[in-house]
């Protein structure tokens, strides 16, 4: 299972950090996050398919255009082995798993792109892509504001690497191997895996 700012497996619960369903009532009983994600990494596994059969010299090009943020960490088979670590992480039950930089990354680059041709598609499209919404829009920027647990990833190197270290722990820039994707490095089989934790990582409404 993976650890959102927020419970993406039961909503009714609010996360570490005290954050709990946002006001708007009637959009958080139609969102369901989890299916969300289920739906938008299933498609992307379509695109990195159809991605990877285009001729070598479109890659540099393509990849920028479909990974605005992530481009710079690699190559579409990593991105392919992050898409099956999410989706593993996403339907395993039997344990919770901490992402990092790498992850949060990718998944905003994912997301936008899915929010994206949602939001300009017909309502007969928007239902058999997330029927729960019933046509309404679906709201990117409250997503990543309510699950997200930071987005320094959109930061570019020269702004992060500006910063003191004091700054970056102020600013909520904790996230681990965030100066590595920052900086566009190009992960280990070790720092694209999720890492497991022991401990229940929301509370429960009393």
């Amino acid at each position: 299972m993976l650890i959102f700012k927020k419970n993406i497996y039961n909503r009714r619960e609010i996360s570490p950090d005290g954050h709990s369903p946002s006001a708007e009532i009637e959009y958080d009983e139609l969102f369901d996050p989890h299916n969300l994600l289920a739906v938008a990494l299933e498609e992307e596994s379509d695109v990195i398919s159809f991605l990877k059969r285009q001729p070598t010299e479109y890659w540099p090009q393509d990849s920028k255009k479909f990974y605005p943020r992530s481009h710079r960490i690699g190559s579409y088979a990593i991105f392919d082995n992050l898409l099956h670590i999410l989706n593993d992480g996403l339907g395993d039950r039997d344990a919770w798993q901490v992402m990092n930089t790498y992850h949060f990354c990718f998944l905003y680059d994912v997301l936008l792109r899915f929010a994206f041709n949602y939001n300009h598609d017909n309502t007969e499209g928007r239902h058999a892509s997330l029927s729960e919404l019933r046509g309404k829009p679906f709201r990117i920027e409250l997503f990543i504001k309510d699950y997200f647990f930071n987005t320094v990833f959109l930061l570019n190197d020269d702004q992060y690497n500006s910063l003191t270290r004091e700054e970056k722990i102020k600013r909520g820039y904790d996230c681990p191997f965030q100066f590595a994707v920052v900086n566009g490095l190009i992960p280990t089989k070790n720092e694209i895996n999720l890492k497991s934790f022991p401990d229940y990582p929301y509370l429960i409404y009393v």
